[in-house]
């Protein structure tokens, strides 16, 4: 039995290699390479939603604004110092001298790097010189977008990318 088969996948006299199988070679090949392609791209678009801003032409109204915050965020020389220890988020926010910010209304979107179903905008406390952020993250790799409001004026925001690693057993 397994000579007839190798018998019949052997190019030869009594089997020569026509067009249909050329034309069955052709379509396994790039029939591969497309059913995977749709694969991965059903994977990337059911994970991620892609979504920045809801309205690209109002954001592109905005961008002269947003420039504006920028530098006046630069001029205030404000910086932030992330820590992501045991999965709680803190973050030491200090003006240019190293002392501690206070008396501003912080919060923070802590999104997943490649789906959108674990975000969550939380209100930041301050205790002890250092804004924390209520629960604890999972295991893994997290992006961190703090905002700082004074009022309505957003005095400050800083997005990082924050590693919480799992803990020893």
């Amino acid at each position: 039995m397994m000579k007839k088969t190798l018998r019949f996948l052997r190019v030869s006299s009594d089997n020569p290699f026509t067009g249909w199988h050329a034309f069955a070679v052709v379509t396994a090949f790039f029939g591969t390479i497309i059913v995977v392609n749709l694969a991965m791209a059903g994977f990337a678009v059911g994970t991620f939603p892609g979504l920045v801003v809801k309205n690209s032409y109002v954001a592109s109204q905005q961008y002269n604004d947003w420039l504006a915050e920028s530098r006046a965020q630069e001029e205030r020389g404000w910086q932030a110092k992330f820590d992501a220890r045991d999965g709680v988020v803190k973050v030491r926010l200090a003006d240019r001298s190293g002392s501690p910010i206070t008396g501003v209304d912080v919060s923070a979107l802590i999104a997943r790097a490649s789906t959108a179903q674990e975000d969550r905008r939380v209100q930041l406390s301050f205790v002890e010189g250092i804004y924390q952020a209520p629960g604890v993250l999972d295991p893994g790799r997290w992006i961190v977008e703090i905002t700082a409001r004074s009022g309505e004026e957003l005095v400050f925001r800083t997005t990082r990318p924050v590693m919480v690693a799992a803990k020893a057993q």
